[in-house]
Protein backbone atom coordinates (compact mmCIF):
# COMPACT_ATOMS: atom_id res chain seq x y z
CA UNK A 1 0.00 0.00 0.00
CA UNK A 2 1.01 3.48 -0.65
CA UNK A 3 2.11 5.37 2.51
CA UNK A 4 1.29 8.71 0.60
CA UNK A 5 -2.23 7.80 -0.05
CA UNK A 6 -4.58 9.08 2.18
CA UNK A 7 -7.46 7.02 3.25
CA UNK A 8 -11.03 8.46 3.34
CA UNK A 9 -14.14 7.08 4.95
CA UNK A 10 -17.67 7.63 4.95
CA UNK A 11 -19.49 7.53 8.10
CA UNK A 12 -23.30 6.31 9.23
CA UNK A 13 -24.67 6.97 12.79
CA UNK A 14 -27.60 5.35 14.26
CA UNK A 15 -28.89 6.08 17.78
CA UNK A 16 -31.19 5.81 20.11
CA UNK A 17 -31.80 8.48 22.31
CA UNK A 18 -33.06 8.03 26.48
CA UNK A 19 -36.73 8.68 26.97
CA UNK A 20 -35.83 11.24 29.97
CA UNK A 21 -32.91 12.62 28.18
CA UNK A 22 -30.23 12.04 30.24
CA UNK A 23 -28.41 9.42 27.60
CA UNK A 24 -28.18 7.89 24.44
CA UNK A 25 -26.73 5.05 22.64
CA UNK A 26 -24.74 5.76 19.81
CA UNK A 27 -23.38 3.52 17.18
CA UNK A 28 -21.25 4.77 13.99
CA UNK A 29 -20.45 2.64 11.41
CA UNK A 30 -16.76 3.90 9.23
CA UNK A 31 -16.61 2.21 5.59
CA UNK A 32 -12.75 3.02 4.15
CA UNK A 33 -12.32 3.47 1.25
CA UNK A 34 -10.00 0.71 1.26
CA UNK A 35 -13.07 -0.97 1.71
CA UNK A 36 -12.24 -1.71 5.57
CA UNK A 37 -15.07 -1.33 8.04
CA UNK A 38 -14.88 -0.37 11.44
CA UNK A 39 -18.08 0.00 13.98
CA UNK A 40 -17.65 2.65 17.16
CA UNK A 41 -20.29 1.65 19.69
CA UNK A 42 -20.82 4.11 22.80
CA UNK A 43 -23.19 6.02 25.54
CA UNK A 44 -22.94 9.39 25.70
CA UNK A 45 -24.08 10.39 29.26
CA UNK A 46 -25.06 13.90 29.54
CA UNK A 47 -24.07 14.45 32.65
CA UNK A 48 -21.62 11.65 34.46
CA UNK A 49 -23.06 11.80 38.46
CA UNK A 50 -26.25 13.24 38.65
CA UNK A 51 -25.21 14.94 42.22
CA UNK A 52 -22.29 16.08 40.70
CA UNK A 53 -23.66 19.06 38.75
CA UNK A 54 -21.47 22.01 39.57
CA UNK A 55 -18.09 22.66 38.55
CA UNK A 56 -16.78 20.90 41.67
CA UNK A 57 -18.28 18.03 42.08
CA UNK A 58 -16.93 17.64 37.92
CA UNK A 59 -13.91 17.59 39.02
CA UNK A 60 -14.00 15.29 41.94
CA UNK A 61 -15.84 13.12 39.86
CA UNK A 62 -12.85 12.98 37.24
CA UNK A 63 -10.00 12.67 40.06
CA UNK A 64 -12.48 9.77 41.09
CA UNK A 65 -12.00 8.24 37.24
CA UNK A 66 -8.31 8.86 37.57
CA UNK A 67 -7.90 7.02 40.48
CA UNK A 68 -9.45 3.61 38.93
CA UNK A 69 -12.61 4.39 40.08
CA UNK A 70 -15.69 2.62 37.85
CA UNK A 71 -17.57 4.82 35.83
CA UNK A 72 -21.74 4.26 35.67
CA UNK A 73 -23.36 5.46 33.12
CA UNK A 74 -27.20 6.47 33.58
CA UNK A 75 -29.65 3.61 31.79
CA UNK A 76 -31.15 4.08 28.47
CA UNK A 77 -35.01 4.32 29.42
CA UNK A 78 -37.15 3.63 26.68
CA UNK A 79 -41.16 3.37 27.30
CA UNK A 80 -42.37 2.33 23.90
CA UNK A 81 -41.58 -1.06 22.28
CA UNK A 82 -41.77 0.87 18.83
CA UNK A 83 -39.31 3.23 19.09
CA UNK A 84 -36.94 0.18 20.28
CA UNK A 85 -37.87 -2.18 17.26
CA UNK A 86 -36.78 1.03 15.16
CA UNK A 87 -33.69 1.34 16.68
CA UNK A 88 -32.97 -2.52 15.83
CA UNK A 89 -34.32 -2.28 12.32
CA UNK A 90 -31.56 0.56 11.87
CA UNK A 91 -28.92 -1.62 13.42
CA UNK A 92 -30.41 -4.17 10.84
CA UNK A 93 -29.94 -2.12 8.33
CA UNK A 94 -26.46 -0.19 9.15
CA UNK A 95 -25.47 -3.85 9.25
CA UNK A 96 -26.06 -4.97 5.83
CA UNK A 97 -24.98 -1.92 3.70
CA UNK A 98 -22.10 -2.27 2.01
CA UNK A 99 -21.20 1.54 2.14
CA UNK A 100 -21.82 4.42 4.67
Amino acid sequence: MNRDKVLNKQETTVFLKCDCGCSMFVVDKSVWDNGEINYNIMVQDSRYDHNHTTLWGRIKSAFKILLGKPVYYSDIYIDKPEKFKEFVGKLNALCEEEKA
